[in-house]
């Protein structure tokens, strides 16, 4: 006897799901429009802080494309390959996401340095007044896609979303940091000053940038490999075996793992050749209801092994 594999088909996404990917997309689109004003700014402006926002914002606007992409995969059942769910793929887009700000951040520290040294504004006073326009249009902007995606968030645990809303949160405090450092250099007349409102204003982008990423890196990072489950979910799946001792005729393997916050487990048992599939069905179900009740969010496989 066995129990065959079910492999799940597309399904269309719930209201929810399609909340979340409308509310990203909307994001996507102000930073669109954002990188256009941010590409003039930083030409006319010659700004070391708006160049790193430009950069910034471009590779992470690239990162949370293939993110959007990655989630209306998983909405919509198209990832029934992956064995054990989609978790370790939520894990890697999110560490991809705290790479690519960990580079930028790099980038930024190295130019910011090299202009502190060079003691050189590299740029004009209406360049700069053009710079801080656009840091207030860039920062309203991030506002209204930082609520737009906390809202659709709405305290899942998903990975993606909350990976999402942390690189929204990025990038609101770094085009705060943004417009006061553009702000004080227009307003400025001495080039000291431009030199270090600049330069300070990239450093303090590039520091918020590395304590996100470091935040997000420590949250996904652990639970990309394989990882042993609690103790306390191994006795859950001994008390179900003992609970339930007289339902199977032989233990054959127990293996368990942890994707994210899901459990995932899987038991090979023997049962009586005499018995009829129904009957087989009957308790396994009754095993799984078991151990879900005691573990919470589990996936459970009890794999039928005969005699």
């Amino acid at each position: 006897m066995g129990e065959a594999a079910l492999v799940s088909a597309n399904h269309a996404p719930t209201a929810v799901q399609l909340g979340r990917e409308r509310a990203i997309a909307f994001a996507l689109a102000v930073d669109g429009v954002l990188l256009f004003l941010c590409t003039i700014a930083a030409i006319a402006a010659g700004s070391l802080t708006m160049a790193a926002e430009l950069l910034r914002g471009v590779l992470m606007t690239i990162i949370e494309v293939s993110s959007l992409l990655v989630m209306r995969r998983i909405h919509r059942g198209r990832t029934a390959i992956l064995e054990f769910g989609s978790a370790k793929l939520e894990q890697l887009v999110n560490l991809i996401i705290a790479g690519g700000l960990l580079g930028g951040a790099l980038w930024i520290a190295i130019a910011a340095v090299q202009k502190l040294v060079a003691d050189d504004n590299g740029g004009t006073p209406a360049g700069f007044a053009l710079g801080a326009v656009a840091a207030a249009i860039n920062l309203y902007a991030n506002v209204l896609a930082w609520d737009a995606v906390r809202r659709a968030a709405g305290g899942t645990d998903s990975l993606l979303m909350n990976g999402q809303l942390r690189a929204r949160v990025v990038k609101l405090v770094s085009s705060a940091g943004v417009q006061v450092s553009m702000t004080v250099a227009a307003l400025a007349h001495d080039t000291a000053v431009i030199v270090w409102a600049d330069s300070l204003g990239a450093i303090f982008v590039c520091g918020f940038v590395v304590h996100a990423a470091a935040g997000m890196i420590r949250a996904g990072l652990p639970d990309l490999v394989d990882v042993a489950v609690a103790e306390d979910v191994q006795a859950a799946i001994n008390r179900m075996l003992i609970r339930h001792f007289e339902d199977y005729e032989r233990l054959d393997l127990v293996r368990t793992r942890r994707a994210g916050h899901v459990v995932h487990a899987e038991i090979t048992l023997g049962f009586r050749g005499d018995l009829p599939m129904a009957d087989v069905l009957r308790r396994i179900e009754a095993m799984k209801a078991t151990l879900r009740r005691d573990v919470g969010e589990a996936d459970v496989s009890i794999i039928c092994a005969g005699s």
